[in-house]
């Protein structure tokens, strides 16, 4: 069987993206495919990213809405600040960030669904409702409930939902606001981003509903021009590879367990996914030996910042209120300024 292409790239969020273009960089047959009709559309996430960005991909004005300098977490030992000197974060208009990603890659077929991988003769062979693809290597980067890596026969441990409203209300202000009430959220937070021209409301949980979210707020999330929307968030990565497939992203639960984001992690990921696809291909080698140094390289760059975030997840769930009043405290008068913004999910 003759394999149509290099890499055939299931899925166009930014980790796919991302590493679709890098491969291209490096002169490979790349077919990006994607479900949904228009890149970056429907949305699912936030787009408050840390300025981590910068060292992975320029910053545009395009998807550039804001930018903030710290955090207000409200908690059980009361209000903690963390401030950093100039910008924290970047609040960035994801559509338009996954489109700018896009360009160059053209064509991509989209309104494509893959329906699954299999591995015959040499081949990668990607089912979709469109026809048969072909390729040497396959990226799995189809998002929370991946087809992919259901096709390797790996997943997340555990799967989160989250709801976000958005309103066109001016909030120009230089901090997020996040929320830990176990009343509201159990297993999770709500948050408030200023989004400049407008003003973000979400929550992560089990939980997670509107009308949760409305309660919470007391906002009325139904009224005329509110955009809402949600989807899954996929928390704890297993394994990412086999034979001729990788998974990468929100399809292999790139994800910072506490607070649910992933473009600094998918981003990441891409860039190491590149490189063992690159290598893959001058060796002629498709082997899971070969394809897991791709695994060892990611857990090395961002499996502590998983870990401790899971190991955090845990703790929160069990804690009770006086447990937790505790946990804030000492964190109150800590050094919490220190942290890293992203590792806290920024």
């Amino acid at each position: 069987m003759q394999c149509m292409h290099d890499v055939i790239v299931v899925g166009a969020g930014p980790a796919g993206l991302y590493a679709a273009k890098l491969l291209k960089e490096k002169g490979l047959d790349i077919l990006v495919i994607e479900e949904h009709e228009n890149i970056g559309e429907p949305n699912h996430c936030s787009g408050l990213v840390s300025t981590n960005l910068e060292k992975l991909v320029p910053v545009e004005d395009d998807f550039l809405e804001h930018t903030v300098s710290g955090a207000v977490m409200h908690t059980p030992a009361g209000d903690i600040k963390l401030q950093k000197p100039g910008i924290a974060a970047y609040v960035i208009n994801r559509p338009v960030f996954d489109r700018s990603l896009a360009k160059g890659l053209e064509p991509l077929i989209t309104h494509a669904r893959c329906k699954s991988v299999t591995i015959e003769r040499g081949c990668a062979v990607v089912r979709t409702d469109k026809g048969d693809l072909k390729s040497r290597l396959v990226l799995g980067c189809d998002g929370p409930g991946s087809v992919v890596a259901k096709a390797i026969g790996t997943g997340p441990r555990e799967m989160l939902k989250g709801v976000i409203a958005i309103e066109n209300t001016k909030d120009t202000s230089e901090n997020v606001e996040l929320w830990f009430d176990k009343k509201a959220a159990p297993d999770g937070f709500l948050w408030k981003i200023p989004r400049g021209g407008r003003t973000e409301y979400g929550m992560m949980s089990t939980m997670a509903g509107f009308e949760r979210l409305t309660s919470f707020f007391k906002n009325d999330f139904n009224a005329p021009g509110i955009e809402k929307f949600g989807g899954f968030v996929p928390i704890g990565p297993r394994r990412t590879y086999s034979d001729r497939v990788m998974i990468v992203g929100d399809a292999a639960a790139h994800v910072k367990p506490w607070s649910g984001g992933g473009v600094i992690y998918g981003l990441t990921a891409a860039v190491i996914a590149a490189e063992i696809a690159g290598r893959a291909i001058e060796k002629n080698d498709f082997s899971a030996d070969l394809l897991s140094e791709y695994e060892k390289r990611w857990r090395d760059e961002i499996g502590k910042g998983i870990t401790l975030g899971l190991m955090f997840r845990e703790f929160y769930k069990q804690a009770d209120e006086e447990t937790l009043k505790d946990f804030f405290s000492e964190m109150k008068s800590g050094k919490a300024n220190e942290l890293d913004m992203d590792l806290l999910g920024f």
